[in-house]
């Protein structure tokens, strides 16, 4: 072979190894390309659903927004404040009187107090149903019944036979404790 095949030969095997590297390597890209645009079509579909998504649970948050702070002031009426306690005793006691209930109320440390109630279990349930349906935000921790089978004198008081005595261990949620709930529940997140 002369020199002229010789340079023939080489430039055609360099030219075939060049198009084998450039077809290895682009054909892969290529396929590479593709399937990143798929994914990035994909990607964008799901953005855009999000969007749609996120948009109508945000006009659902907003209309809850405004549902609730249309609600604020009765939720705050619920809470007792300290200036409040005395008219709240007073109509438990009137409340009391109505349903033929005898009351004693025990509220040294308030807003915890305990109800004492003397009476006949309609009368009972007549004045556990007014709790239940007050304004304010009540618990009750603890609730015993006495039933006196028969005539017994109770503090120097005769009580006929069928009277129950009551004592209801409540809490009132007031202003101070939403405050402190609220502080000691930022405190453990």
């Amino acid at each position: 072979m002369n020199i002229k095949q010789k340079i023939y030969v080489a430039s055609g095997l360099i030219v075939v190894i060049v198009v084998l590297l450039a077809w290895g390597i682009v054909k892969p890209l290529i396929r590479e390309i593709k399937s990143t645009s798929v994914l990035v079509r994909e990607s964008n579909e799901k953005l855009s659903t999000l969007e749609r998504t996120n948009q109508t649970y945000l006009e659902g948050l907003e209309s809850d927004y405004k549902e609730a702070e249309g609600n604020i002031s009765l939720i705050k009426d619920s809470f007792l404040t300290k200036e409040q306690a005395v008219d709240f005793f007073v109509s438990l006691e009137n409340i009391a009187s109505s349903t033929s209930n005898q009351l004693k109320i025990e509220a040294n440390e308030f807003p915890n107090f305990t109800l004492h109630l003397l009476g006949d279990f309609p009368n009972l349930m007549k004045f556990l149903g007014w709790l239940e349906n007050s304004k304010y935000f009540l618990d009750v921790y603890s609730l015993q019944i006495k039933q006196f089978t028969e005539k017994t004198s109770l503090q120097e008081e005769a009580v006929p036979a069928g009277t129950i005595t009551t004592t209801l261990k409540l809490k009132a949620h007031t202003q101070e404790t939403k405050a402190y709930e609220e502080e000691k529940n930022l405190k453990s997140d």
